[in-house]
């Protein structure tokens, strides 16, 4: 049989998962024992760190489980909580991490410490005591629970031998369990707004420009650091030295029993520290959406940034990717670089920290964001040094740039339209009123602004006037426009479809399609629609929009822990999420930057035959294309019998109804080694009716 195969990756399903940039989620705790540091995260969870030899950690594991934010080892057992348990993994190896036990608490819990062979746990019922001499069978020991109103439920805890040091949002209780009934010592007020700390026996509470270290007794003791701008975060004790943290910075405090007192040494560039813990004369910064700080402590006053684990922020908003490049703009990062010039190896390249970001859009070697109070142009010819050219002090929501005129939804200040000629000296051009928005998107099509909000609303962008408007009541969250066709991504029936000839009165095409989910956003490639949804992505026939064909669904479900007796653990909601799609390949910003090919499945023959090739019995076409990406693997082929094919065509080829008989075969074919070299193959056939 002769066969004629083009080598690119295809399958039966129109969506290929590429590739992913790694994230570490939100990081908000870090442990450190030895040269292991651990480091919490809320998506990722448990990922293990060497820091034996570099100041940049080396990733050794991950253990994954969503919503880890409290850490403690003890030994080789590390322990953690989440809704209503308490995991104990096994640590012994740092680079296969293995799961002990899981034990059910009485109610949900939110923070642990753990204290020779006792582990402290704090939720909605008080603080509990587990007996953890077996790791892998904690028992339940004393509880200690004074108030029920929201305000007084405990959020976290520390402890040093038998006393146990609680908070809740307006109190701070010391706590001792040595008696064979927990007693309380003593009860002192927070006044609001406090976090809590224990390091070297003293347990601390940090409030604005203060700190109280605490006795075991309940005796306080207040230090006031008149410098400092705002609230403390976290600490550490060191020697005879505090680390503390802020929205402002990393702070070193020497003396710190003097008050008032001045901080020693400053750090500026640590902006999220919600946790820090130190191991000799380097400090570990826990920042949240932006990893893990390495900063060393030996010179108190000159704190210096020497390494970090600096993955992608998990936090973006919205994508924009061409000419081998992806944009990426959120809350934290206001803009990431990442070169996607291999699809199957992106690489963050650069990274701005200058305000927040929810639009963003490039033209050339110019990148626009706007969000938060302002709309920036960013020169991105140096990738991995982004550099504001300027901006204009207006409250964003999106943006979409043409030659040299940007447009932009604003979220008090209507429809603008602002001349970006010169960056430094950004212009208002034109303006319409707009109603207030929490949120919008915006694509601008042949002189048509696309913007969506509480719906979609067209408006002529030469004399801005609202034409006609669309979608009311569907919620719609993203927006896409061929020739005189707009596709909204929706919340109701995943996509709606629109025939915008005449822009005054869209006229619906179809909505909503069976099997598609809730959209947060869609983008058309030669005949499919693709939707991103919470959990995943989503592919439409959209070849005719009365008539719309759900054709593939990539669902994004990661593994996750499992409770007693094999109950799973609920599945937080993910982000929405944004697309974009370059060259073929499609880049969605979801908990990080995942790429995925785009297969075009629909028969095709070619008018003269390949040379050297017959259409005799059994030859066969391919007749599935992605665009872009070569990779190796299992994949299914779509093959069209060219023989029955051009039966059809020479001889008429219509039955009764007009129809002509197409065989189609599925070639079930392996793919191994770097020259992608076929190593097994199986075809399957079967008639179908085409018109």
């Amino acid at each position: 049989m002769s066969l004629l195969l083009l080598c690119t990756w295809i399958g039966a399903t129109s969506i290929i998962p590429l590739s992913s940039l790694e994230t570490a989620g939100y990081i908000q705790d870090v442990k450190v024992v030895g040269d292991i540091l651990y480091a919490a995260s809320n998506t990722s969870g448990l990922i293990i760190f060497d820091v034996s030899t570099s100041p940049k950690p080396r990733k050794l594991a991950t253990f994954s489980m969503h919503g880890m934010t409290s850490i403690d080892v003890a030994g080789q057992t590390l322990y953690t909580v989440k809704g209503t348990s308490i995991i104990a993994i096994d640590v012994t190896d740092p680079e296969a991490p293995v799961l002990l036990s899981v034990t059910k608490t009485r109610n949900s819990v939110t923070s642990i410490t753990v204290e020779s062979q006792w582990a402290y746990v704090v939720g909605d019922g008080g603080v509990t005591a587990f007996d953890v001499r077996n790791p892998s069978k904690p028992i339940e020991g004393g509880t200690f629970s004074k108030g029920s109103s929201k305000y007084e439920k405990y959020t976290s805890v520390f402890s040093s031998g038998n006393i146990v040091f609680v908070c809740s949002k307006w109190y701070s209780d010391i706590v001792n369990f040595g008696a064979t009934t927990p007693r309380l010592v003593k009860r002192i007020s927070n006044g609001g707004g406090s976090n809590c700390y224990g390091a070297k026996g003293l347990f601390y509470r940090t409030t604005y420009k203060r700190i109280n270290y605490i006795q075991a007794d309940g005796k306080v003791n207040q230090i006031t650091v008149a410098r400092f701008p705002d609230y403390f975060h976290a600490l550490d004790v060191v020697h005879n030295s505090m680390v503390t943290t802020g929205y402002h910075g990393l702070y070193m405090l020497t003396q710190f029993e003097q008050d008032p007192h001045d901080y020693s040494g400053h750090l500026d560039s640590i902006k999220y520290g919600w946790q820090v813990r130190v191991h000799e004369d380097i400090a570990y910064v826990a920042e949240g959406p932006r990893g893990v700080q390495v900063v060393d402590i030996s010179n108190i006053s000159n704190p210096t940034l020497v390494g970090g684990y600096n993955p992608i922020s998990a936090d973006s908003r919205d994508i924009f990717a061409q000419g081998g490049y992806a944009y990426l703009s959120g809350p934290v990062a206001s803009l990431q670089v990442v070169d996607i010039s291999n699809p199957k190896k992106p690489l963050l390249v650069g990274r701005l920290y200058d305000g927040t970001g929810s639009s963003v859009h490039a033209v050339g070697a110019t990148v626009y964001v706007a969000g938060g109070t302002q709309l920036m142009v960013i020169d991105v010819s140096v990738p991995s040094r982004p550099v504001v050219l300027g901006r204009r002090s207006v409250k964003c929501a999106a943006v979409h740039v043409v030659g040299t005129t940007a447009y932009v939804v604003t979220l008090r200040d209507g429809f603008q339209i602002l001349d970006v000629s010169s960056p430094s000296s950004i212009k208002l051009v034109n303006y319409l009123p707009f109603d207030y928005l929490l949120k919008a998107a915006l694509l601008v099509s042949n002189n048509i602004a696309y913007v969506v909000s509480d719906r979609l609303t067209l408006i002529n962008v030469q004399e801005p006037t609202v034409l006609g408007t669309a979608c009311k009541g569907s919620t719609p969250s993203g927006v896409d426009v061929v020739g005189t066709t707009a596709y909204v991504a929706v919340q109701d029936g995943g996509l709606q479809v629109l025939d915008v000839s005449d822009p005054l009165q869209p006229a619906v095409l179809a909505s909503g399609c069976k099997g598609c989910k809730a959209a947060t956003d869609v983008k058309v490639h030669n005949g499919t629609a693709y939707l991103t949804t919470k959990q995943g992505m989503q592919a439409v026939d959209v070849n005719k929009p009365r008539a719309l064909r759900l054709v593939d669904t990539f669902l994004n479900k990661e593994r996750d822990l499992k409770g007693e007796e094999g109950e799973e653990e609920e599945e937080e909601e993910e982000e929405a999420t944004t697309l974009s799609i370059s060259d073929g390949v499609a880049y969605v910003s979801r908990n990080g930057l995942h790429v995925f090919g785009l297969v075009d499945s629909y028969p095709f023959v070619p008018e003269e035959e390949p040379e050297g090739k017959s259409s005799g019995e059994g030859a066969m076409v391919l007749v599935s294309v992605v665009a872009g990406v070569l990779l190796c693997g299992a994949a299914s082929f779509v093959l069209l019998n060219r023989r029955q094919r051009a039966r059809s065509k020479a001889g008429g080829g219509k039955n009764d109804d007009g129809y002509a008989e197409v065989e189609l075969c599925v070639s079930d074919t392996k793919f191994e080694g770097d020259d992608c070299q076929m190593s097994e193959q199986t075809i399957s056939c079967h008639r179908e009716l085409h018109n």
